[in-house]
């Protein structure tokens, strides 16, 4: 199959870079900048997958029919880019993959519809000058049919771009692709403020701005029935999740998510195509909700004015000071300055329900401690018991079921000093009320999960020489032989929770948590996973 890839911005380039060094018969399309860089040096990618050089053919335009076209190039961009090639693209099967959801409707006006594919990329990469990029982080890509089923036509590109890349095939594409469009509509900010979106997001001010950007979008696509689909690493609960929580709550999730996405500075698209000198696409990011909202009836008042902040960006060539930003902003989303943020967590319930001895603290039957969520304990409450206590309290915060328990969102925990009391540990609603799930039926005794502990992280002076990628495998509250206790001891109460049933919504994939640190000056991090059956 003769691949052309139209556009060597970051992820133009890593496309046809990577496919290359997978023998693919690949050339690209590019402005003249990146012919010239890419002919005279090749086309340099480092990052996730180390350092390569890569020789590859590369032109201005077309001068040969391909049988697949890569569209990488901006939103912005299509129809210029098809126009100038149109004598070649007739016949050739047409991948967009572009952010927000209209390019495969501007394709149609120069190539059949059954020949378009629409995907989404999930992986992240940064154009550093022409003909260097950086690849940020892995990720899959997900392709599926524009306007059609999926056909013989997609599984033959599942193979071609299988050969260097983690393909998926979606049977629902458009709703990714909205689902996407929240995932991108934050690029504005950093590009306001010309910062990276480590930086831009390390504010607690900042996440709480793009928070409400989600929100006002979420509403809008609720009123207008656009059903979203969820994406591999960004499970459609997760958005829901945040936008259910105030502003203020959700924003310090939302930083901690952003802050850690990549070693490497991130800077998206937007603010990419700025320091290119060249049209973002925020028209069809944060622009695409405000056309949304005409169409419903609606207003949106916050992601209106980030698109014209960013178009005085593009204009000015000056970028937005943090005052001046919040200035611009002021009335149309709330900050966190001066507020005491609520917890994102529950309110848990400590009931005394048993005493078998003297206790130092004086707890007594019937005693109830409130903790306002499993990381805020009451003043002098109780170490021991706060040790004993925790694994259970951050399993129920993290929705673990105890289905031996009459109420299996429940569990009873006894005083580490001598079983000298009980307490029974709740998860409270909104209204402090005891949330219940019944005691399952179909209980007949332990089902322990298989889990997975893996080195993500390590800077190399371990005293067990724990090194990234070494692995273990345990299942249910079973110990590892040989394996360090201050690390176990640090991970159990994930392995605890994991074990009943614990998602961690915040990350990519629900069913693990990879911030598990050493407390030995965080010599190592680690990634708990707990194996689906």
């Amino acid at each position: 199959m003769k691949i052309t890839v139209i556009g060597a911005g970051a992820i133009g380039g890593l496309v046809a870079g990577y496919l290359k060094l997978k023998g693919q018969d690949v050339s690209l399309v590019a402005h003249a900048d990146s012919v010239k860089a890419v002919e005279e040096n090749g086309l340099h990618i480092s990052g996730a997958k180390g350092q390569h050089n890569i020789k590859i053919p590369i032109s201005e335009k077309l001068s040969y029919k391909p049988d697949l076209i890569i569209l990488a190039t901006k939103t912005q961009d299509i129809e210029e880019a098809l126009k100038s090639n149109q004598a070649y693209i007739k016949d050739a099967i047409i991948l967009t993959i572009q952010n927000g959801v209209a390019s495969e409707e501007l394709v149609a006006k120069y190539a059949p519809k059954e020949n378009i594919v629409s995907s989404i990329v999930m992986f992240g990469a940064t154009r550093l000058e022409p003909g260097r990029i950086a690849h940020n982080f892995e990720g899959p890509w997900i392709i599926g049919s524009a306007f059609g089923k999926n056909d013989d036509t997609l599984k033959q590109l599942f193979a071609t771009l299988s050969v260097a890349f983690n393909v998926r095939l979606a049977d629902d594409i458009q709703g990714m692709k909205y689902l996407k469009l929240f995932i991108n509509a934050n690029n504005c900010i950093p590009a306001i403020l010309g910062v990276s979106i480590q930086k831009a997001f390390s504010d607690i001010n900042v996440s709480c701005v793009a928070m409400q950007i989600w929100k006002e979008g979420w509403e809008i696509v609720n009123k207008g029935g656009i059903k979203l689909v969820s994406l591999p690493d960004f499970p459609l609960e997760r958005l829901t999740k945040l936008v259910s929580l105030p502003a203020v709550q959700s924003a310090g999730i939302y930083s901690g998510i952003m802050t850690t996405l990549s070693k490497e500075p991130l800077y998206g698209s937007v603010l990419q195509s700025i320091k290119r000198g060249r049209p973002s696409e925020i028209d069809y990011l944060n622009g695409e909700f405000v056309r949304l909202a005409e169409k419903y009836g609606l207003d949106a008042p916050l992601n209106k004015k980030m698109v014209e902040m960013v178009h005085e960006v593009e204009k000015n060539r000056k970028f937005f000071s943090r005052e001046e930003f919040f200035r611009e902003i002021n009335g149309l989303a709330e900050i966190v300055e001066n507020k005491v943020i609520d917890s994102p967590f529950p309110r848990l319930k400590l009931s005394v329900v048993n005493v078998g001895g003297h206790c130092y603290h004086g707890y007594k039957v019937g005693d109830e401690l409130i903790l306002e969520d499993f990381t805020h304990p009451p003043k002098y409450f109780c170490l021991g018991l706060a040790h004993a206590v925790f694994p259970a309290a951050y399993a129920l915060s993290f929705g673990a079921k105890f289905p031996f328990m009459e109420n299996q969102q429940t569990l009873k925990v006894t005083c580490p000093d001598g079983g000298k009391l009980e307490f029974k540990v709740e998860v409270l609603d909104n209204k402090g009320k005891a949330q219940f799930s019944p005691k399952d039926p179909n209980y007949k005794g332990p089902k322990p999960k298989k889990m997975l502990i893996e080195v993500v992280r390590s800077d190399g002076t371990c005293h067990f020489g724990y090194k990234v990628g070494d692995k273990w495998g345990t299942e249910g509250l079973k110990c590892i032989p040989g394996f360090c206790g201050a690390a176990f001891h640090c991970a159990f109460p994930a392995l605890f929770a994991l074990n009943f049933g614990a998602k961690f919504f915040f990350m990519p994939n629900q069913n693990s948590i990879d911030t598990v640190t050493c407390p030995d000056g965080g010599k190592v991090v680690f990634k708990l996973t707990r194996i689906e059956e």
